[in-house]
């Protein structure tokens, strides 16, 4: 799926969406935006549609008040004019043609959806055939068998001005119309999409002249040497190959004793977090290994103490760190068989499992991917300023998921690497824990038969 919204393919769930998606870009333009104009003769699919298309990422455009004026002279009393325009059941063929003619000539529409259903006043579908749209424009006829169909346009339209001889209609030589509301939203979705994909900036993969990748090279080959298969590294290992790629880390510091964890924390000079260094323990908060917002003596003096009955001997020591405020993300390298390294963001913390939200690029990432997989989270909203909360510095998150791509493409060894949690807030980002597994690199065809 990265390599597919990278690469710009239209990537589908099942046949059936790929027919509907394959039939709209087959026979009308691309959509320029992502505002679409709903137009019913039936009030509950129109609604129908408009929901359809919030879900697939479009946007129900508002008409114009000039548009609104000229529907009101068309439509039969009672009409919604505003959108989804709703023409009532009592429209007939001429004037549902000239509200959709009307509709699509508004600039702030960038496709049209037509939803109709036959009415003892009028069959719509000559109108549909009619009418002179040139935006990219699909229907939903309620009364159609086929889940999609060619629906072939009138080589003429309207009267032309001179009220004499027939107009050409313009536009592609079919319309798609799909039985169903929701399916022409979810191809409308696709192609809006696709267009954004060839419309955006392709961006470049930035040099990053500060990185050190022949230390980083030597760290990870004096760790194979000792571990052959192998293995996590230690923290201040993941330290200093982090260091080696700029990727900034909040101030932390080893504490051997209970006097001090309370000296640095003092130090610091604001609530603290204490953290069990216990060798081979991965997945800290999980088992309790983790104390935060300590204010004063007392409440460091009390978490040490409760860290030290907890892991006994296994005890190294008690990391101290400051405690930082903003939104807690996730940062993450894992190792593709057959493409490499895939660079993931999402929320951190807890909800980073919990609500499973999070967006992936293939390495080497460019300035835009990093964009992209910033604002290719649902939770995106949180780093920009929902509510008011303040926005966090995006430029620091980009440099971050920049550098992580270029550790990443530099050491095919990195198995695994997780920074988890990246707090990020107005004035920067950094990486609060982090942890890597090295491996040796082998590479292979995933797919190549070999005896067990």
């Amino acid at each position: 799926e990265a390599l597919f919204a990278q690469a710009g393919i239209v990537a589908v769930a099942g046949l059936g969406e790929l027919v509907e998606a394959a039939a709209l870009l087959a026979s009308q333009p691309v959509p320029a935006g992502d505002r679409v104009a709903v137009v019913s003769n039936a009030g509950g699919g129109g609604v129908l549609a408009a929901d359809a298309c919030t879900d697939h990422g479009l946007r129900v455009a508002t008409l114009s008040k000039a548009t609104q004026r000229r529907l009101r002279g068309l439509l039969p009393p009672g009409a919604a004019l505003a959108g989804p325009v709703d023409t009532t059941a009592a429209v007939g063929t001429d004037a549902f043609r000239l509200c959709l003619e009307e509709v699509a000539a508004d600039e702030g529409v960038d496709a049209v959806l037509a939803v109709t259903v036959p009415t003892a006043i009028a069959d719509l579908t000559a109108a549909l055939r009619t009418a002179q749209v040139s935006k990219p424009f699909l229907a939903a006829p309620l009364d159609q068998a086929e889940v999609v169909q060619m629906l072939p346009r009138s080589r003429t339209g309207s009267l032309a001005p001179d009220g004499e001889t027939p107009a050409a209609t313009p536009g592609p030589e079919t319309i798609p119309g799909y039985a169903y509301p929701e399916s022409a939203a979810r191809a409308l979705g696709h192609a809006v999409r696709y267009h954004a994909w060839r419309e955006r900036q392709h961006g470049c993969v930035p040099e990053l002249s500060d990185t050190r990748p022949g230390e980083a090279r030597a760290l990870v080959s004096a760790f194979l040497a000792r571990h052959p298969t192998g293995g996590w590294l230690s923290a201040p290992a993941v330290g200093d190959l982090l260091s080696c790629y700029g990727i900034p880390q909040v101030t932390t510091r080893l504490a051997a004793s209970e006097e001090d964890a309370v000296t640095m924390a003092a130090a610091f000079g604001g609530p603290v977090v204490l953290k069990a260094q216990v060798s081979g323990l991965i997945h800290k908060s999980d088992v309790g290994a983790v104390r935060l917002d300590l204010h004063g003596e007392d409440e460091v003096r009390k978490a040490f103490g409760e860290l030290s009955a907890a892991f006994g001997s296994r005890l190294n020591g008690v990391l101290v760190q400051p405690m930082l405020s903003g939104v807690e993300l996730l940062v993450g390298v894992v190792q593709e068989p057959v493409f490499g390294p895939l660079v993931v963001f999402g929320l951190g913390g807890v909800a980073t499992e919990v609500l499973d939200d999070y967006a992936a690029r293939l390495t080497p990432l460019t300035d835009t991917d990093a964009d992209d997989l910033i604002h290719g989270v649902h939770a995106a909203p949180l780093l920009f300023g929902h509510r008011g909360t303040p926005a966090v510095h995006t430029t620091a998150l980009t440099s971050i998921l920049l550098r992580v791509s270029r550790l990443a493409d530099d050491l095919p060894e990195i198995a695994e690497l997780d920074l988890n949690p990246v707090i990020a807030g107005p004035d920067g980002a950094c990486a609060v824990d982090a942890r890597i597994r090295i491996s040796p690199a082998q590479p292979q065809d995933p797919f190549l038969r070999k005896l067990r």
